[in-house]
Parts: structure tokens; sequence; C-alpha cells
């Protein structure tokens, strides 16, 4: 039983087809109304965030930040802060103990300065960092701390940074140029683009705008750092642990990792954002200090203002030139787009169109360029640009073609340049079943829209109250990378059997962690309210962090091996002696059966030959006693006595998925979504009445978080879309919107219904046949407003957000 487990195991580690080992039933995986595992913290306000730590003597630091959008300090005097009473400590750039550089970029771990003396955005931490007896002192030091600047010209307007002779923005880092990306280009491309237009029947020209936008959430960035002794113990909010326990042994000439404690508390929001931007750790490394010169624990923190730190790598001007047949059929894509200070661009603006669609020629590239703004980083999620150019590219071409946008993306749906004949053929070869992913998306998500009553020509349907009335589409593959690895472990609890799992990870909110014990506990045949997921602890296993979609896939792969091989220990267990010392043994719990014949249903070991005998795991576990935890007798006596007892109950499981964004995983699910909007032509206002968001996540494993997704992405969505940018002010490079007034996001009152679909293929890569679902939505509905607006008004408005304002400027009307 053991080397058939091990073998399935591997058959499906860094898996590239079917899943070959599923379940034949599923009791808890896609039960609607299993109980969150964090619901009864969070619901009641009790649940602990790093901002809720509060330690004995606890010193609270804050940072300097820089009123210049470009500026270096050529002196400081901070006499003043550090005789202000409650002060404790004041850390600076030029302190002779701070290394020029040390690793404090989280993702991936680099090196840069640690207090940085020049600042290239305004707002950034710089120079100095106060530690005082409470936040409000630390903060008023930092108004007491006098500095010379010396102010460097700025830029925030990529375009302009692009330019031969624009001054540099960030000479410490691009010393040649502002085009950064120039020598890592971040090009995808498939066929010739050139040849496809010549062979088009229409071609199209067109561009589009998106303003920066950011993650900011409801708990500010912070950490707490505390030294107990030479061990250190630390709270981070960030998505990363394993990461930051990595930078951290990596400090003042390194710290072994088995004398490092972290804490990874829930999230109060986290989109990637904060922990994908360098200088991450930069707040814990000087806690460290601070910490181990004043003897007490640190915690650090950004203030409101602050966590407007930077913004989602989707920032830009885009370009396009498309060339289709009068049929439907797409036969080039040529995209480009400049980008500002997008931190990691490898991820493309072409790369869904080549991944989803039977287009032969497609040509994607983006010029990457540093203006003196925040730096834009993953934020739920980096596939956004490729997104734009999915809804853009298809709404473009079924307007110039006066035909329904669904059915353009069903002529052109393929992978790789190939069409559906293809694809199927790669689906049966994978030993998938055969479906129409997309077609069966379009369908589900046309009915609950009424699509086919209310779709209309752009421009035509003028409502009762007075409004114009438009509809849209969009859709591409659900993300199907699912590369990461993962490691759980998992123990059955003496006393009454209930199952342990254990993997610290970052708890963002999105329920996974129920996931993981919906999969363990059919795995194990457990009732689900027997096992719980411990994933604050920092116990050794660490778990697939909440990145690009994959956790779900990768993280029940591992709870999924745990179980199998701590199944098979328990039955093994079962029909073998127990309490065996050299003193003696006692008759197995299932005498004379072995363990193939055994299962376990309802927590309970059970003959499958005879469902009726039967054991309780809380039975079969024994309880503990004076003795010990493997011994229960009552009493002490002299010893010549035995309990029975049984072999620690443990197993830990691990997965690999190599790959990222890999090119030889074909995209098989799909996902469409619909939006139904009105559109005020006096007012300029934009209402989201209905949006539907269908997505084939393969196999349903959490309905609630698959719907989670659905709901949150939707109104993130809608928020990007027609409400969310950051504004600077054009003469001082000063951010004028950095705080949760005037930094508008979408709220309940500004999205209609929104109604989910879910369908199940089974042409996931995860395990169950299952894909990932995180971040879909959130990542494509920011478009989806502008085909919508569009339809109602019969003008193109490409210019994102499209608030009022926008509107209206379409309109003529400004």
């Amino acid at each position: 039983m053991k080397d058939d487990i091990k073998q399935k195991i591997f058959e499906t580690s860094d898996n590239i087809k079917k899943d070959q080992h599923p379940l034949e039933h599923y009791t808890y995986i896609g039960r609607k109304g299993v109980r969150r595992v964090d619901g009864y913290e969070k619901a009641s306000g009790r649940a602990m965030f790093t901002m809720d730590v509060n330690l004995p003597g606890m010193l609270y630091m804050r940072f300097l930040t820089s009123p210049y959008p470009h500026a270096e300090i050529k002196q400081m005097d901070t006499s003043r802060a550090e005789a202000l009473p409650g002060v404790r400590a004041v850390l600076r750039y030029d302190d002779p103990e701070l290394p020029a550089e040390e690793q404090v970029y989280g993702h991936p771990p680099a090196y840069m300065p640690v207090l940085p003396s020049v600042a290239h955005f305004e707002g950034e931490e710089v120079g100095a960092a106060v530690a005082a007896d409470t936040e409000a002192i630390a903060e008023e030091a930092l108004g007491l701390i006098d500095i010379e600047w010396e102010k460097r010209p700025f830029l925030l307007d990529p375009e302009q940074a692009l330019k031969s002779d624009a001054v540099l923005t960030n000479p410490e880092n691009y010393p040649q140029s502002n085009y950064f990306n120039e020598d890592f280009l971040d090009v995808h491309e498939l066929g010739d683009p050139e040849k496809g237009l010549e062979e088009a029947d229409i071609t199209l020209k067109f561009e589009s705008y998106r303003r920066q936008n950011t993650w900011i959430g409801p708990e500010r960035p912070c950490g707490v750092f505390k030294w107990n002794g030479e061990y250190p113990e630390v709270w981070v909010k960030q998505q990363r642990p394993q990461l930051c326990k990595k930078v951290i042994a990596s400090w003042f000439g390194g710290i072994p990792m088995n004398k490092i404690t972290i804490h990874a508390l829930y999230q109060g929001a986290s989109f990637g954002g904060w922990s994908q931007t360098p200088w991450n750790m930069g707040g814990h490394y000087c806690a460290a200090v601070v910490g181990k010169r004043t003897g007490k624990p640190v915690k650090w923190a950004f203030s409101r203002r602050e966590d407007f730190y930077g913004g989602q790598q989707d920032a830009g001007h885009y370009f396009y030139e498309v060339g289709a047949k009068n049929d439907g059929t797409i036969t080039s894509v040529k995209a480009e787009a400049v980008m500002a200070n997008q931190l990691i661009p490898v991820f493309g603006i072409s790369k869904h169109v080549i991944e989803n669609t039977k287009i032969p020629n497609v040509y994607g590239k983006t010029y990457d360029v540093w203006v003196n703004k925040g730096v834009n980083v993953p934020t739920r999620c980096e596939q956004n640009p490729n997104c734009y150019t999915m809804t853009h590219v298809f709404n473009r071409v079924a307007d110039a073609l006066n035909m329904d946008p669904t059915e353009v993306a069903v002529i052109n749906d393929g992978a790789d340049g190939h069409d559906m004949q293809w694809l199927n053929e790669r689906k049966s070869e994978l030993g998938f079943d055969v479906r129409d992913s997309l077609k069966e998306c379009i369908e589900k998500g046309k009915t609950a829209i009424d699509w086919d009553n209310k779709w209309h020509p752009p421009g035509t349907k003028r409502l009762s109250n007075g409004r114009m009335h438009g509809l849209s589409f969009t859709w591409t593959h659900e993300w199907e990378d699912s590369a990461g690895s993962a490691e759980m472990g998992m123990r059955l609890e003496r006393e009454d059997g209930t199952l342990t799992i254990f993997g610290i990870k970052s708890d963002v909110g999105v329920n996974a962690e129920t996931a993981y014990c919906q999969a363990a506990a059919d795995e194990l045949g457990i009732r689900i309210e027997d096992v719980s997921y411990k994933n604050q602890i920092d116990a050794g296993f660490y778990a697939m962090t909440p990145d690009s979609s994959t956790s779900m896939s990768i993280n029940v792969f591992a709870t999924r091996n745990a179980a199998r091989k701590l199944k098979s220990k328990i039955l093994s267990a079962a029909t073998t002696p127990s309490g065996q010392t050299q003193r003696g043994s006692f008759p197995p719990a299932f005498e004379g059966v072995l363990p193939e014949e055994l299962d376990i249903r309802d927590s309970c070991i059970f003959v499958k030959a005879d469902p009726g005998r039967k054991l309780p795991l809380k039975e079969f576990v024994r309880p503990m006693g004076i003795e010990g935890p493997l011994c229960y007798s009552p009493e002490m006596g002299d010893g010549a006595e035995r309990c029975d007892f049984t072999v620690p109950l443990y197993a830990h499981g691990w997965q690999v998925q190599q790959g990222a964004y890999s090119s030889y995983r074909l995209r098989m699910c799909r996902q469409a979504h619909f939006m139904e909007v009105e559109v005020d032509t006096e007012t300029g206002e934009v209402f989201v009445t209905k949006v539907v968001n269908v997505n084939d996540v393969g196999k349903v494993i959490s309905w609630e978080g698959c719907e989670g997704q659905q709901y949150g992405g939707s109104y993130m969505g809608v928020g990007r879309g027609l409400f969310e940018e950051v504004v600077h002010d054009p003469v001082t490079g000063v951010m004028l919107n950095g705080n949760l007034l005037d930094y508008k996001f979408a709220t309940f009152n500004d999205v209609g219904p929104i109604e989910t679909r879910l369908v199940e293929t089974g042409m996931g890569y995860g395990p169950y046949g299952s894909v990932g679902i995180g971040e879909d939505i959130a990542t494509i509905v920011p478009a989806l407003p502008g085909p919508a607006i569009h339809n109602a008004l019969g003008i193109w408005v490409e210019d994102f957000p499209i608030t009022p304002a926008v509107v209206l400027k379409a309109l003529g009307k400004t």
C-alpha cells in the first residue's frame, strides 16, 4: 500500500496532465455551507492581526518620508527629535552600524539601502526611523528632524520620461536611461503580424490609457520584531512568511533558521501589493537594530498615507493594431504599451491572446519606464495588461463587423495559434474529457444576464429614466500556471482522534484554509468538524503563498499527499499489534484483517466487507495520562501493569509545480464575464446595474471560496474601471488623494446584483481536475466597463478609470 501511494504521489508531482488519482466520491469537497475555519474569530471581532500585537514594553517605530518626488538628503539634525520625552531611539541613514545595503527586499530577496538617503517619489521612506513609547510620539518626533534637501528634477509621465533627452528619474538604479527593461525586453510574439494585417479584410488602430491605481487595504503595513536573547521572534504582515524567515536569517552575519520564530497572523487584506515591493522587509530590519539596542520589542508601522506606497503594474498607454476577416476571424494582433514603474516587466501584454486563441499572428511589447511615482507591482494581478488586451481586441473587432462579441470569441477560441480541433486533440491526449469550456461559460452567462433579449447595437437603447443602456462581455482562460511548491504536515490527535494540519501561510481572507480541511476530511474519511488547520504557527512546514492563483492547486495536492500517507499509517496501525515494547504487546484493533480491507468514514475505522464492525478514531488513538502522551494509566502504580497505546500517527506531504506562466501547460479552462450599465449623458455617471461572472474552475473544492473571489473581484474590478486613480500634482509631484476619503473605490452601492456561476469541466491540472480562480475576476473585470459604455453611447471611451468627467469629455460636454 505504501509503495502504491508513493507512486500515485509521484504521478501528480509537477503535474502536466489530468489528475490520474481523484477520489471516487466526495463528501465535503464541493459541498456548500461548510463552516469557515476563520469564521467565528473574524465575525466576532476576536481575530488577531499583526497590527493588534501589543507586547509588554513594546516600542513604536515610524519612518521619515520625503516631501519631494526626487530629492537627496544632504544634512540631517536629529537632536530635537532625540530630546523629545518618550523617544527611545533614532536610527539614521548614516548610522555607522548600518550596512550600505542589506537584504530588505522580500520578493525576491535582494540587497538595497536600509534607510535610503535619496527619494525617488514623494512619500518614500528615507533617512530616519524613530522608536518611541507611542506611535503619536514617534510621529511628533519625525516633525522635529531638521533636513537639508537637494531637490532634483522629476518626471511623472512615462512617455515624457522615455524621450532621449529626458532627465534621469532614478539614476542610482538606472544610470543609463529611464527605459529600464531595454536589456531584458518584455516581448511575446507568434507568427508574422505584418502578414496577418495584409491578409485581413479590416484593420483597426486604437489606444487606451490606464491610470495608476493601488492596493490600499484596511490593515496598514506593519510588523513586530522581538529578540528573545539571540533568538528573533517576528510577526509579519506579508504574503510570504518563508521568504521573511530566509531574509532575516541573512542579517547580522547570519542567524540559523532554527533560531527564528515567525508568526503569520490574519492579514487585513493583501492583494500582492506591499508584499511585492522593494524594501518590504526594511521596517523589520530597522526594528531589529533598535530592538537590539534597547532590549525591547519594536512594532513598526506605516501611516494610512504611507500605505499609498505604489500601485498595480498596469499603468500606461496602450497601442493596438488588429486585423480581421469579415467572418470575425482575427488574423493579427499587435500591441505595445509604455508602462510606468512596472517592477517585474515579464508578464506581457499579448500573452493571453497567444495562450487562448487560434490567432496565428501576435506581437506584444512593453516599454517599461521609470518615473517619480511609487513602484507598480503585481496587485491582483500581474495579468491585468493581458486582460485589457483581450477585452479591447475582441470588442473592437465585434463592433467593427457588427457582430456579437460572444460569437467573435467562440470563432477565435483555441491555443497557441491553433484551432479548437487541435486543442481538443491535446485534451484527449492528456486524459481530459473533451468539453468546450468557453461555450459552456458563455451560455451560462448569457442566460444569467438575458443577453439574447437585451443585446442591441451601440447607442440605440434609451431607458425610461433617460439613461442609455449598455451591455458588455469579455473572456480569457482560468489562471493555469499552477506554479509553486508546498509542504504540509498533519497529525491525528490523541484523546479524541481529531486532525490538525500544519503549514504556515498567510491568510488573506479567501477561505483557502477551509478548503484544505475539506480535502483532508474527504481523503481521510474524517468529519469536517474534526479537522483543524493551524496556518499561523511556525511548525516547520511552509505552505504555498497566495500568489498567481496557485495556492489552492499546490496546497491541496500537498494536503492530499499527506492525508493519503497518514491514512495508510492509520490502517496499518489498526491491523498491527499495539502497545509493542520489549515487555509485550496487545492484539490489533482489527485482528485478522489486512489494511486494504479497512476504510475510514465519519471518523470511524470499519471493515469494508462488514461495515458494522467499526471503531471510532477517538477510541482507537486512546487517551493521554499522567505517564505522558502515550500512556493513560489512571494511577502510577508499581509499574507492573501495562497499558495499551497507539504509535504517534502523523505524516507530511509536499507538492512541486514548476514553471510559472509556462508554455508547456496548455490552458483548457475558460472564464466569461458580463456587465450591464446605465449611463447618464447629462452628468456622465455610469451605473453598473448587473455583473455576471462565469468561471470554469475544473472542480469546485470550496464553493464559498470560489464565489467569494467572484463577488470580491467584481467590486474591485468595477472600482478600478470607474473610480480608482492615484492623483499627483503635476507641478510639485505630490500625491493629492492618499487617503480613503479621496481615493475612490467601489462600495455595495456602486454595483448592482452580482450573479455567480461555476462550471466544472475537470480540465484543470490541479487536484481532482481543479484550477485556480484567485485574482481572475479582479483582473479581467476592470476593462469591462469600456465596451459596456460604448454599447450604451456608441462612442469608445478608453481612458481608465472612466469617471463622469471622462464620459462628459468623450461626449464633448466639457
